[in-house]
């Protein structure tokens, strides 16, 4: 004869709620039938794409009992465990023909196959075996794997070389950063667990420079200067109209900052995503000016 099972529902159906723990919070469930001996409120369920008078098959064999779980389900299980409290009286069809000298009763939550909200029922757990392992979130491996790549802030190189007083306003300055993966990338790392693995490429997209006489330039990794390559950075580089010390207390050096775009991308356990991430260096150049003396001695 065909029949359906019975599912624990605890604190009056509030997980098996369609909306979820929250909506049933605002509305509780009323309970329509309770087990005699436990006081456990059971409602009926079946399992997706099956009549309401389907069998329950247990280890191959039509049973009238609960599911039973052990450890070697699969880890993608999207249902978490708890041990549930009370168990179930010795007597109860909950055991389906067994005893709690041969396992425990956990309550299996699990999301609904329409996502209207979660089921809830009662598994058998047999001794020496455990519930199936909670799922592995891939966002949380993500940010893992994020953590793990080597970024670096750029590495400045300017010409003339940072620090030195031989800038001059209208000459121009070559700007380019150093190579290697922490600085530019690609840096990759991936994170597994649970059968779950998700990978992770860190990327630098563009540099942005702060002149400090309030001009910004935006570059990729900059070209390194030659010596003796005469005009400016094919891709790179900036000209001074002014002086440092006309604008910087004490005659000092232009403050000169690198600022690099990170975009990492990561995917993994059928989902995907993507950061930016902005690392910074600094720097300074001191300008000066150039004096040109006149036949009568004056300079300008």
């Amino acid at each position: 004869m065909l029949r359906t099972f019975g599912v624990v529902l605890l604190a009056a159906a509030m997980l098996a709620a369609p909306g979820g723990l929250g909506s049933a919070m605002a509305a509780p469930v009323a309970c329509a039938k309770q087990d005699a001996q436990t006081g456990i409120c059971l409602v009926e369920a079946t399992s997706p794409g099956q009549p309401a008078d389907a069998d329950l098959v247990v280890d191959g064999a039509s049973s009238g009992g609960v599911p039973e779980t052990g450890g070697d389900a699969s880890p993608q299980n999207p249902c978490t465990y708890t041990v549930a409290e009370p168990q179930p009286a010795p007597t109860s069809m909950f055991w389906g023909g067994r005893s709690p000298d041969d396992g425990a009763m956990y309550v299996q939550v699990c999301p609904r196959v329409d996502g209207s909200g979660l089921t809830t029922m009662l598994v058998f757990v047999a001794n020496g075996t455990a519930p199936p392992a909670p799922p592995v979130d891939p966002r949380v491996l993500a940010e893992q794997a994020i953590a793990s790549l080597v970024m670096r802030a750029p590495e400045i190189r300017m010409a003339p070389p940072p620090g030195s007083t031989s800038g001059l306003v209208g000459l121009p300055v070559w700007m380019w950063t150093e190579r290697g993966e922490a600085f530019l990338g690609p840096t990759r790392q991936s994170v597994s667990a649970g059968g779950v693995t998700v990978a992770a490429v860190g990327r630098v997209g563009r540099i942005v420079w702060d002149m400090g006489d309030g001009t910004t330039v935006v570059c990729g990794a900059g070209t390194p200067y030659s010596p003796g390559a005469e005009g400016p950075s094919p891709d790179c580089g900036h000209v001074y109209a002014e002086a440092s010390s006309r604008h910087v207390p004490g005659g000092g050096p232009w403050p000169v900052t690198a600022t690099s775009t990170w975009t990492v991308t990561w995917s993994g356990g059928g989902l995907s995503g993507s950061e930016t991430l902005e690392l910074s260096s600094s720097s300074e150049l001191f300008v000066g000016e150039l004096h040109v003396l006149n036949q009568d001695g004056s300079s300008r």
